[in-house]
């Protein structure tokens, strides 16, 4: 039951108890300004900013906004050794990474952005087609005076490091491809609904416009909550607890819109993304990883749309979609060898 109904049913029912006389329209204006007390107010911008910065220092990162491409991304940073870049997916950050890349920070440089429109990074009013954000990584990376790059991603960041990868093929020396699919290679097939299909009923939430900011603004945790616990396989490795930081960057103004157009962009983009294929599936050596629990088997289909060279395919078990969360240790048992071969 939601905050506000439960309010309004709390409400109800002291009225009926004490035999109260209150007109509907007196009764409504009560819930609602019981209910706006009690709503829950996420705190601003910068205090975000700094508080995501407290946080990575813990994990002894540091942070910091870096123009590119016409927008500012959020970027954590530590380490040195070979520079890996960690790309996250949707509705996340780069604090998805929070639980290995402190790992990986023994051994190499991690790069770790928030992609444009989705956490603390700047909100723009387009250029989320997947070739556009890959160019914002490239940007990123050059201005940080890195020639060559490992890359991991996740669910859109993955789509992102794979049109990265083939668009700067002499940049992009490996990739790790963690629960996702290219648009116009594959990920479209994912969101059909010729039967019932539970699991992807937020996308055409996602597809629909001023509705989209009407029905989750407000109700950002709920939203979240839903993708959580309809795409989490292990619950008792990462709680929706943790996701804090993620509904508070979702109630920014203007990021719900932002985050839901990466959705919106693909049906534009996708020949561009197979325009990238055709001169040549990508020959660097790709890892493939799923949830035993989310895409397993089938995800590898979707690796070879665009990648020769599949060194793996593993499914994480007692993992659904958000591996890095949900099975960190065994994550890092298939990435570690893979970055060090």
């Amino acid at each position: 039951m939601s905050r506000r109904n439960f309010l309004i049913g709390t409400l109800s029912a002291l009225s009926i108890t004490a035999g109260l006389l209150i007109s509907p329209s007196a009764f409504i204006g009560s819930a609602a300004m019981l209910s706006a007390a009690m709503a829950y107010e996420a705190p601003a911008y910068d205090t975000q900013v700094v508080a995501a910065k407290e946080r990575w220092a813990k994990l002894g990162f540091e942070t910091q906004m870096i123009k590119v491409n016409g927008v500012e991304l959020h970027v954590a940073s530590a380490g040195s050794g070979d520079p890996i870049v960690l790309l996250h997916g949707y509705p996340q950050s780069g604090e998805i990474w929070r639980l290995i890349a402190p790992e990986l920070a023994k051994t190499h440089k991690v790069i770790i952005p928030d992609l444009r429109g989705m956490g603390l990074s700047g909100i723009s009013k387009d250029g989320y087609d997947l070739v556009n954000v890959a160019e914002d990584i490239h940007q990123v990376v050059t201005s940080l005076g890195v020639a060559k790059v490992k890359v991991i991603g996740h669910d859109w960041g993955a789509a992102v490091g794979g049109v990265y990868a083939l668009r700067y093929r002499d940049e992009v020396t490996k990739l790790a491809f963690v629960e996702s699919a290219i648009g116009g290679l594959g990920f479209e097939d994912l969101w059909t609904f010729a039967k019932p299909n539970p699991g992807f009923t937020f996308i055409p939430l996602l597809l629909s416009g001023q509705l989209t900011e009407d029905l989750i603004g407000g109700r950002e945790d709920v939203f979240l909550k839903h993708l959580w616990t309809g795409f989490n396989a292990n619950k008792a490795k990462a709680t929706f607890e943790n996701w804090q930081p993620y509904i508070n960057a979702m109630t920014r103004p203007g990021l719900i819109q932002s985050s839901a157009t990466y959705y919106r962009a693909i049906y534009d983009s996708s020949g561009a993304n197979r325009a990238l294929v055709a001169k040549g599936k990508l020959a660097i050596p790709v890892l493939s990883i799923a949830g035993q629990a989310s895409f397993g088997d089938f995800q590898k289909g979707f690796v070879e749309a665009f990648a020769s060279n599949i060194v793996k395919h593993v499914n994480i078990a007692g993992s659904g979609h958000f591996v890095a969360e949900e099975q960190p240790d065994a994550l890092m048992t298939e990435l570690r060898p893979f970055l060090e071969q």
